[in-house]
């Protein structure tokens, strides 16, 4: 995870240092990335003032351990460092903790997260929980990512028509006011051309108001209603945060789980899942508990390979949905290739995240589109940025972006092309990450 976020923040063209205790993953990272590197403890004064925490924009702990990160976060934020965040497994270290007072009249002393010095918790486990929720209650399998306050999102969509297949872009008949912000092609995210042909497999990413989503995801792929049976295999912490999230939400839930001890706890969590202990899945089993029944199928276990295999099992089974939770990000366009419908990364999720906090001039909010190749940002135009005042087509943009959408006041223009940018308007951007320090300097 910390390749990946450095990977990210160096294509920005951020100074960056990695710290590592391992001078074999520090080695990895000088061979391929254009950054500094620091053998050491980061969770030590001493590590972090070489490291130069102290005049940090931002410093990051996801290390596998919890308490780790916190100490790190906390001795930066210290010596002075403006953003801190940490990766955070446990839950109970994200909420506030409330004190015994000494007496029933006084006052009890509520600890907040804050009090830690971590300004942003991320829970790899609960992002992919979330990310999978939000793709079930949709009519469509894919990740949705919103802006504008939810008026506008981009939406991932897989090209199922044979209709559009060897077709171009720009005869595409499309009902609603859209941009094509992307186009995932055999694992690689590229921005498309106009005479660009889509071919099987293809997974297409729109730019439209929130409103138009539905009817424009009919036009590439089948409708389905939103799942309200859901088999989960693997107990861990992804499989249980999303059964708890799914039981919120009236969800039939099932879980299959080789530990006893693990079945034996979360049977105790949760209120309505039925939990099964197993210690081999195969179809005989699958069938037995009800899969091929089910609206969907999540495999959750810590083996990349296992849930691939199973969640390609369950499609062929018949299950409408599968999903598989993959966390190395090689895996996914495999995954997908394969036949799967959803392959959830929290590397991935949880890297996306970060980059938010990262970012710079203007801009309120970011998404990245596959891995990293392709990145969505808004901006909020400032009276002085440089953009004010010209017509959207005839802004200086560098030569690989788009301007997708702009929102003024309660209306949102897309494509926006002769719209006059003015002070206080939301502008939506797409651009490779190697492009976006040029963009900001355009918002500044």
């Amino acid at each position: 995870m910390g390749f990946h976020i450095a990977s990210l923040m160096a294509e920005q063209a951020q100074e960056v240092v990695v710290v590592d205790q391992s001078a074999e993953a520090l080695e990895s990272v000088r061979r391929t990335l254009d950054v500094k590197t620091l053998e050491g403890n980061a969770a030590t004064p001493g590590v972090l003032r070489e490291a130069e925490a102290h005049r940090a924009d931002l410093i990051i702990a996801v290390t596998s351990n919890d308490e780790t990160n916190l100490i790190t976060c906390f001795i930066a934020k210290e010596m002075g460092a403006a953003i801190t965040a940490a990766r955070i497994r446990n839950p109970e270290y994200s909420g506030y903790f409330v004190a015994p007072a000494k007496s029933p009249q006084a006052a009890r002393k509520v600890i907040r997260p804050k009090h830690l010095g971590v300004d942003l918790f991320i829970n790899p486990e609960v992002e992919a929980a979330r990310e999978i929720m939000s793709i079930l209650a949709s009519f469509y399998p894919t990740p949705v990512e919103n802006f504008m306050g939810g008026r506008v999102q981009v939406r991932e969509f897989r090209v199922a028509k044979e209709a559009l297949l060897n077709k171009p872009l720009r005869e595409l008949a499309l009902p609603k006011p859209c941009i094509v912000a992307a186009i995932a092609r055999s694992g690689e995210v590229s921005l498309p051309r106009a005479n660009e042909v889509l071919k099987p497999g293809d997974h297409i990413y729109l730019v439209a108001e929130s409103s138009s989503m539905d009817e424009l995801g009919r036009i590439f792929d089948q409708p389905q209603r939103p799942a309200r049976s859901v088999v989960i295999l693997g107990g861990e912490n992804v499989g249980f945060f999303l059964a708890q999230g799914l039981e919120g939400r009236g969800v039939s839930v099932k879980i299959i789980e080789a530990s006893v001890s693990r079945c034996r706890l979360i049977a105790s969590k949760l209120a309505h899942s039925v939990v099964v202990q197993c210690e081999t899945t195969d179809r005989d089993l699958f069938v037995e508990e009800g899969v091929p029944k089910a609206d969907a199928f999540v495999a959750a276990t810590g083996n990349d390979e296992l849930n691939i295999l199973h969640a390609l099992l369950a499609k062929n089974l018949g299950v409408p949905w599968s999903l598989a939770l993959v966390n190395k990000p090689a895996y996914i366009p495999l995954a997908k290739e394969v036949g799967v419908d959803v392959a959830a990364s929290p590397l991935l999720l949880t890297a996306n995240k970060i980059v938010r906090f990262a970012l710079h001039g203007g801009a309120v909010t970011s998404a990245l589109l596959g891995g990293k190749e392709v990145q969505v940002i808004e901006f909020v135009t400032a009276p002085t940025a440089q953009v004010v005042g010209h017509p959207v087509d005839e802004a200086n943009w560098p030569r690989e972006i788009v301007a997708a959408a702009v929102g003024h006041n309660d209306t949102v223009v897309i494509p926006p092309r002769n719209i006059i940018v003015q002070p206080g308007d939301h502008v939506l951007i797409i651009s490779p990450p190697s492009a976006v320090p040029a963009v900001e300097k355009l918002f500044k």
